[in-house]
């Protein structure tokens, strides 16, 4: 198949803490509720994976039978994309690195990162820690010593928050993420509030003694970073990360007309606005996948984009 623009479809996931509002809010159609999380890009084979409109490929497909898409160093996609907005707290969880990962469900570890979209006033995320020890933070794990021990931050609109491996985290009510990590998934949690699943009747399965073992100690967590947006050539830009071998972000923002320069593989997703991408039509909520080598794209409209990529650990 000859590189093209093209449309890759989200998969939504249903969670007991979802609700409508991510349908609402972004125009997406689905039978699956409560949806907690849309994967705008996701490749997970067999079990999470997104569709390529107008072909009979997966995303995971894609990526296997059309290497010179991506001239990626990797035998999976790299990179997961998704949008969250929780209508109840999340579990406070970490995600752990890739030896333990890779021993515990056959997985990597799933460094990430979340931009800020929109949030209450009083919005607020679960970020770290006070423990000084393994076992002080074991002992305030086993008295269920939550309020003491995980350390809570002030949402900051529109700045970046990184959240490496063995980081304690968990989005709180109402606040709505964009999320970048890599494409992997082992979540290990330890707490949940004692919830019920309705969809189970059970409280979901925590993993204390798998978190106690993976926590950072001590607590690496810096809070929100703010980048600055810079106009680049119609666009105004603002470049989040870019380490070879986990992801590349930038948000890209058009009022009328831009042009914007990137030479590897990208998905470009809308959070607000509607458009072009080379003659492309893009509305909020949707993602393009531009394949490697396209030069400079020529975006027109008035677009809020998140652009996800990857660089390889030697380009």
């Amino acid at each position: 198949m000859e590189k093209k623009i093209v449309k890759v479809l989200p998969y939504f996931e249903p969670r007991m803490w979802g609700g409508k509002r991510l349908l609402e809010n972004f125009n997406y159609k689905t039978e699956v509720y409560p949806v907690g999380e849309v994967y705008n890009v996701v490749a997970l084979e067999g079990h999470a994976d997104c569709k390529i409109e107008g072909t009979d490929l997966m995303l995971s497909q894609l990526y296997e039978q059309y290497p010179d898409w991506f001239e990626c160093d990797t035998a999976e996609l790299p990179i997961r994309v998704n949008l969250l907005d929780p209508e109840a707290d999340l579990s406070i969880q970490l995600h752990p690195d890739d030896t333990f990962a890779k021993a515990y469900n056959g997985g990597r570890g799933k460094p990430e990162a979340w931009v800020i979209l929109d949030a209450p006033k009083d919005g607020y995320i679960a970020f770290g820690h006070t423990a000084t020890t393994r076992e002080e933070f074991a002992q305030k794990v086993h008295k269920k010593e939550f309020d003491s021990l995980i350390k809570y931050i002030d949402v900051v609109v529109d700045d970046y928050l990184d959240i490496p491996c063995g980081t304690i985290h968990a989005i709180g009510n109402g606040v709505l993420t964009y999320n970048i990590s890599r494409n992997a998934d082992c979540t290990l949690r330890v707490y949940d509030y004692d919830r019920i699943d309705p969809s189970t009747g059970e409280k979901r399965p925590i993993q204390v003694e798998e978190v106690i073992e993976n926590v950072n100690i001590p607590d690496r967590s810096k809070g929100f970073i703010h980048f600055p947006e810079v106009e680049v050539n119609g666009c105004l830009v603002t470049s989040y990360w870019d380490e070879p071998g986990l992801y590349t972000l930038q948000r890209v923002r058009v009022q009328k007309e831009g042009n914007f320069d990137h030479s590897r593989f990208a998905f470009y997703t809308a959070v607000e606005g509607s458009g072009m991408i080379n003659g492309v039509k893009i509305e909020k909520g949707e993602t393009l996948l531009v394949p490697a080598g396209f030069g400079t794209l020529k975006i027109e409209g008035t677009l809020d984009l998140f652009m996800a990529s990857y660089r390889n650990n030697i380009d």
